[in-house]
Order: C-alpha cells, then sequence, then structure tokens
C-alpha cells in the first residue's frame, strides 16, 4: 500500500514501513472532500511521534511534513514568553485554510514554561473538526507528557518510534556504508543486521563514520563488529585492563555452545575477555517472535556459564550469580506470566481483567516452582554440555589464545 508515495516522501527514512502506511493514510483523510464536508466525521488534531533519541522521529516527522501542500509552522521555543509564541502560531495557522503546526521536542517545551502546556491544550480544543489545522510532535519522553495532552481530541495518534528491527538495521548499514563510498565486497549484511542488535539510526551511522575514519572505502564484517562495539559499548581493547582466565573461556563457551543448540531462535555474535572478565553477545534470529519455546531456550544459554564451568572444573566461580539471577527471572516470567508449572498446568486467574490477587502463600508456591523449573533446566542444560564437553573444550582454547570468539569460531563446529 502507498508504495510509490513511500519512496517519494520517505526517501531518506530506512524501515518502518507501518508507520509510514499510517501517515500516509491519515494524510489522505485531508484530501477526501467526502469526510471533510461529513458533520460526524472529526479528523486527528495532532500527531505525537515518541521514542529513544536517534530513532528518526525529527526526520519522519520533518519528511512528512513535506508531504503536505501548505502553510508549515514551527514551535522554536527560544524566546522568553513560550506560550506567547505558540498562541501566536496557532493565530496564524487559523488564517489559512489548511496548515501544519510542527514542535519537535514538546517535553522541552513544556518543562521550559510550565504555562505553554496549558496553551498548547487550548489551541488544540480550539481547532475544529475538519481537519483546519494539524499539530505534529515529538517526545523523548513520552510517559513525562501529561495525559491531559494525549487523550483523545488533542494528540489523538500517538506513534512509537522503536529502534530499529532487523530489516531496517539492514537497509541503514546498506545505506550509511554506500554514501561512506564502503565498499560492500567483504561485509555480510545480513550477519551484521543480526549481531548487531539494540542499535539505534544515529548509531548505525555513527558506525559507518567510526569504520570508514579506521578503514577507508576497504572494510570487512568483523570491522564492521569492531566499529559497532566501540560505539555502544565503549570497547577500545585496553589489555592492560582485561583479566584472561580460562576459567572466563570456559563460562563464555558455554554461553556460546548453547546458543548454537538453539540456532533457529538465537545467533551467536561475539564473546571477548574484558575488565569484568568476560562478556558474550547473542541475539535473536527472529526478534517479533516471542514463545514458550524461545523463552526456555533463553534461561538454558543463561545457565550454560557457570554449568559449562561445573562440566569442566566440578565448581562455578565466574559470573555465576549474575547468570542464576538471570536465569532465576525468566523463570519467575515464565510462572507468572505464561503460567507455566512445568509439568503443563495453568495457574488459575483470579479477576476477569486477567490480573492475580498476590498473597504470601500464593508468593511462596510461584517461588517453589521457579525453583523446580530452574532444576529442570540445569539439568537438561548440563546435560547437553556434558555431551559436547570435546567441543566445549576446543572452543575455551580457542578464545583464549586468540582473545575473543568470533561468529565464524562457532558455526564450524558441528555438533
Amino acid at each position: 500500500m502507498y508504495e510509490k508515495l513511500k519512496q517519494e516522501i520517505f526517501n531518506d527514512v530506512c524501515g518502518y514501513d507501518n508507520v509510514k502506511d499510517e501517515l500516509l493514510l491519515i494524510k489522505s483523510w485531508y484530501l477526501n472532500d467526502e469526510l471533510l464536508s461529513n458533520p460526524s466525521v472529526s479528523l486527528p488534531k495532532g500527531i505525537l511521534f515518541y521514542g529513544e533519541p536517534g530513532c528518526g522521529k525529527t526526520l519522519l516527522m520533518r519528511e512528512y511534513s513535506k508531504a503536505f501542500n501548505c502553510p508549515k509552522y514551527i514551535v522554536e521555543g527560544n524566546g522568553t514568553n513560550v506560550a506567547d509564541e505558540v498562541h501566536n502560531i496557532f493565530v496564524k495557522a487559523r488564517e489559512d485554510k489548511f496548515a501544519l503546526v510542527i514542535i519537535d521536542e514538546i517535553d522541552l517545551l513544556i518543562e521550559k514554561s510550565a504555562q505553554s502546556l496549558r496553551v498548547i491544550q487550548q489551541e488544540l480544543d480550539g481547532i475544529d473538526n475538519k481537519g483546519s489545522i494539524l499539530v505534529l510532535a515529538s517526545t523523548n519522553n513520552f510517559y513525562e507528557i501529561p495525559s491531559s495532552l494525549t487523550r483523545t481530541g488533542r494528540f489523538d495518534r500517538k506513534i512509537h518510534i522503536h529502534r530499529p528491527d532487523k530489516e531496517s538495521r539492514a537497509l541503514l548499514f546498506t545505506k550509511f556504508l554506500t554514501e561512506f563510498g564502503i565498499s560492500l565486497e567483504n561485509i555480510n549484511i545480513e550477519h551484521i543486521a543480526r549481531s548487531c542488535g539494540h542499535i539505534t539510526c544515529s548509531d548505525v551511522k555513527a558506525v559507518c563514520n567510526d569504520l570508514f575514519l579506521r578503514c577507508g572505502k576497504n572494510a570487512s564484517t568483523e570491522e564492521v563488529e569492531k566499529s559497532y562495539r566501540r560505539v555502544t559499548e565503549d570497547e577500545y581493547g585496553n589489555e592492560s585492563e582485561i583479566n584472561k582466565d580460562i576459567r572466563v573461556a570456559v563460562h563464555e563457551s558455554g554461553h556460546a555452545l548453547m546458543a548454537l543448540n538453539f540456532k533457529d531462535n538465537f545467533a551467536f555474535h561475539s564473546a571477548f575477555f574484558n575488565c569484568d572478565g568476560g562478556y558474550t553477545v547473542i541475539n535473536e534470529t527472529n526478534e517479533k517472535e516471542d514463545t514458550v519455546e524461545k523463552r526456555e531456550q533463553r534461561i538454558m544459554i543463561s545457565l550454560a556459564g557457570y554449568l559449562a564451568e561445573e562440566v569442566i572444573y566440578k565448581k562455578h566461580e565466574v559470573g555465576s550469580y549474575n547468570d542464576y539471577q538471570k536465569a532465576f527471572d525468566h523463570c519467575t516470567r515464565l510462572v507468572e506470566r505464561v503460567c507455566i508449572k512445568g509439568i503443563g498446568h495453568l495457574i488459575p486467574r483470579y479477576q476477569d481483567n486477567g490480573d492475580r490477587f498476590e498473597t504470601p502463600e500464593k508468593r511462596k508456591r510461584n517461588e517453589r516452582l521457579v525453583l523446580s523449573l530452574l532444576r529442570k533446566y540445569e539439568k537438561k542444560t548440563r546435560k547437553y554440555l556434558s555431551k559436547h564437553k570435546k567441543e566445549l573444550e576446543n572452543l575455551a582454547d580457542k578464545m583464549f589464545s586468540q582473545g575473543q570468539l568470533s561468529y565464524k569460531d562457532v558455526a564450524s563446529l558441528s555438533l
């Protein structure tokens, strides 16, 4: 839907197809004379773009505003009297048949002038239902915006601009690498998009910038990953701060080996030594899908670190508490949210809306269920690692000698 229009209007915006479709649908309402003349129909007065910094809210808003052939008024908020500035802009906008009012980072505007909140609410209330003015605004802190402003009849559409998914990351990396003139010949875009997770649009550009500064126009997949760690984790590989311990290598190799066992849902990216001991990066292959099976696999991946130490050394020391706590938290969510008891029964719901009454007895019972699940997954994880003890030792030796493990090291294993 709207494929040609999306390409024309949002040419510089990668991904977010559903958001683009929704925005173009809203625009079409303002061009529909039948809707405009229908007294029963109310068009949106405001669209609020929200999400983390660096995800492209301002870019989306700016490109969308270009799609409208009408006067556009931008609230700067730079003057001493912000409330008067807001009011005067709406006065000018009402003089036109149709106009856009654009407010970037509306949360900062409200923080700067409390009176401006009241003025914005009054001006939104003063917009008629025939679409004479459309307000576009953005915020990094949606939950700090008063609900009185985001209610229906004011900002009628709230659009979450989330961090880019894998497909969008692939488009972004291709776009920015090409813009920097970096050859794609030795870069596996699909792998980079999968492994460089939890990243913003601006982070992707920063990674490509760092890559170009260090490598010029010729770079490899591994060099992209190094730039990714430098940008997102401040990882500069200061050897003087790194504690290379074979136990750490065994621990991280356990996580890697277990992730390989669940390669349909998880992809091992890398493991390396750092000042805290070691760190393993594992990404989901399908970020949009969440199943009970995937949750169970996530628990076993968490447990695999300290259980790998048990398999090799008959005891565990490195990072055990953090791994166990993470697995415990995952098991708790399985019991309380997914309603697993470990034997397929359901925990009954106590209210029609799905909430459960909390009592000390139920809390204790759930804790027992969580511990029971943990023992179950520990047994399965230990059994798998024991079966593949030789591969575990080989991975640990490789990590210790190289100082890290790459996805190629793990992918080369045949289990």
